[in-house]
């Protein structure tokens, strides 16, 4: 047997115990965590392309705690991430019908501006919301990791049914209107 031969019971493999803080699990977490709260500071401060790329670093943290055998919240954090940068689009989308806006204005056009500016005011207002539902920690965003509740609650199937069939006594009037004073246009006899 080699000299650097290792007895099996001797390896230790971190994602065999989860319970564990093993260093990598620990920095994963911390990362984590620090990345939301960036995330959520930006987007709270209207900057959605920083908001952006923190909650995609948020998401590759989440992928490394859940790989190092912690919590899977990469869900959430997908979310968050995806939100997020739908917020940046709008933004961004925003940005460029305001500038439009203004230089209709500038140019004496100022139905033009106030379409453009109209649709800025549009797609700021779906960044905001989009930026809120991808905000860590806002209500509408992604939560701490928690698991879902499982309504465990029996139902009441004994409850009388009423076996009659429902009944329609509707009348129906299954004849057509027809008017005979109505010219018909028919080409067929046209020759």
């Amino acid at each position: 047997m080699p000299d650097d031969a290792t007895n099996d019971a001797d390896v230790y493999d971190a994602a065999l115990d989860p319970g564990d803080d093993t260093p990598d699990l620990t920095d994963a977490q911390q990362t984590l965590q620090q990345d939301e709260q960036a995330e959520a500071q930006a987007a709270a401060s209207g900057d959605y392309a920083t908001a952006n790329t923190d909650a995609q670093q948020a998401y590759g943290a989440s992928q490394d705690v859940a790989n190092a055998g912690g919590p899977d919240s990469t869900d959430q954090t997908w979310d968050a991430a995806q939100n997020e940068s739908w917020a940046n689009w709008d933004q961004e989308t925003a940005n460029q019908d305001a500038a439009t806006a203004a230089s209709y204005d500038a140019s004496g056009n100022p139905d033009d501006a106030e379409i453009y500016s109209s649709a800025a005011d549009n797609e700021q207002g779906n960044a905001d919301n989009a930026a809120e539902a991808g905000e860590y920690g806002d209500p509408l965003g992604p939560s701490e990791d928690t698991a879902t509740a499982v309504d465990d609650t029996a139902v009441d199937d004994t409850a009388a049914l009423d076996d009659a069939p429902a009944v329609d006594d509707t009348a129906v009037d299954d004849v057509a209107p027809v008017d005979d004073d109505a010219a018909v246009d028919d080409d067929s006899s046209a020759a």
